[in-house]
C-alpha cells in the first residue's frame, strides 16, 4: 500500500519542485494536491488553471510522485441558488484541474445551503447535494475523474455523517462517483473509525487521515489523539480499498514547532502513514 499526504498543509514557503523533492525524500509515493483556494485566478481563467497544473504535474513527475487526489474548491457559499451556480461552476473547473494534474480523483464537500451552523432542512440539503453531484458528472466522465464526496465535521449538518454521504452518493448513477473518508471528521462523532469505513464500502476511493481529541478538527498525526486506529485498520482492510494511505495532517506545521524539530516531526508523520499502510496489508493477508 502506498503512502501520501496533502501538500497544502506543509512547506508553504517552498516552491513546487522543493516540495516534491521533500515528499520523495520522506518516502511518500503519492500526494493530495490542493486547488481549494477559490480566490485564485485558476477558477476564472482556464489558461491559468492549465499553466498552474502543468507546473505542479511536471514537478511531481521529476520526483516520482503520483498525484492521486486533489482538494476541490473550499469554502464555497451554498446559501442561495445564485451562489450555488458559481460554486458548481468552480467544481467543474476543479474536475478539469484534476485532469490537467493527471489525478484520478477529486475530493469535494457536500452542500450546506443553510449555512455552517444550522438549523437546516436536512432533506433539502441532501437533495441539493445530489443535484450538485449530478451536475458535474458529465465533466467527471468526460475527463475520467472520480468525484469523491467527503464526510464533514459539522454536527448541525446531517449530510456530514458517513451514512448520509453514502445515501447521497448512491443516488448518483455514474461510475465516476466515490467517497473520501476523513478520519478526523469522523472522530468528532465516534472514536470507532472502522464503522464509517465499512459504510463507505465499495465507494471508498480516497482518504484524509488525521487525528484529534474528539472535540476539535485539529489535523494531528495519527496516534496522538483519541481515534481508534485498530478499528480503522480493520475497517479499511474490509473494503477492498486499493488507494494510498493519504494523510491530511497539519498539527505539527512549521510555526508551531521550532525549526530544529520540524524535520523529525515530518519523518515521524511519514512513519505513522507507513505503519498504518503496512497494518492494513497485514490484515488483508490474514
Amino acid at each position: 500500500m502506498k503512502i501520501g499526504i496533502h501538500k497544502g498543509t506543509m512547506w508553504k514557503r517552498f516552491g513546487e519542485d522543493a516540495k516534491y523533492a521533500r515528499l520523495a525524500e520522506l518516502g511518500y509515493d503519492t500526494v493530495d494536491e490542493d486547488l481549494a483556494d477559490i480566490k485564485q485566478p485558476w477558477y476564472s481563467d482556464r489558461a491559468v488553471m492549465e499553466a498552474e497544473c502543468g507546473v505542479r504535474r511536471r514537478a511531481a513527475e521529476r520526483h516520482g510522485i503520483e498525484i492521486y487526489q486533489v482538494h476541490g474548491p473550499w469554502p464555497t457559499d451554498d446559501t442561495s441558488e445564485e451562489k450555488r451556480v458559481t460554486a458548481w461552476d468552480m467544481m467543474k473547473r476543479a474536475v478539469y484541474g484534476a485532469y490537467c494534474l493527471g489525478s484520478p480523483n477529486l475530493v469535494i464537500h457536500p452542500q450546506m445551503p443553510f449555512g455552517w451552523g444550522g438549523p437546516e432542512d436536512a432533506d433539502e440539503a441532501e437533495r441539493i447535494t445530489v443535484e450538485m453531484l449530478r451536475s458535474i458528472m458529465p465533466d467527471a466522465e468526460k475527463y475520467g475523474v472520480t468525484v469523491c464526496l467527503e464526510n464533514m465535521p459539522f454536527k448541525a449538518q446531517r449530510i456530514s455523517t458517513m451514512d448520509y454521504i453514502l445515501r447521497a452518493v448512491e443516488q448518483v448513477d455514474s461510475p465516476n462517483i466515490g467517497i473520501c473518508f476523513d478520519t478526523g471528521h469522523a472522530n468528532l462523532y465516534s472514536h470507532d473509525l472502522g464503522e464509517p469505513a465499512r459504510i463507505a464500502g465499495k465507494y471508498l476511493k480516497a482518504l484524509h487521515v488525521h487525528d484529534n481529541d474528539g472535540t476539535r478538527d485539529s489535523h494531528q498525526m495519527p496516534y496522538t489523539g483519541t481515534a481508534d486506529w485498530d478499528s480503522f485498520i480493520r475497517g479499511v482492510a474490509s473494503t477492498g480499498y486499493d488507494g494510498p494511505m493519504s494523510l491530511e495532517t497539519g498539527g505539527y506545521a512549521r510555526g508551531e514547532l521550532p525549526d530544529e524539530l520540524f524535520d523529525e516531526a515530518e519523518r515521524l508523520n511519514a512513519m505513522a502513514a507507513r505503519h498504518l499502510a503496512d497494518a492494513i496489508e497485514a490484515v488483508r493477508r490474514g
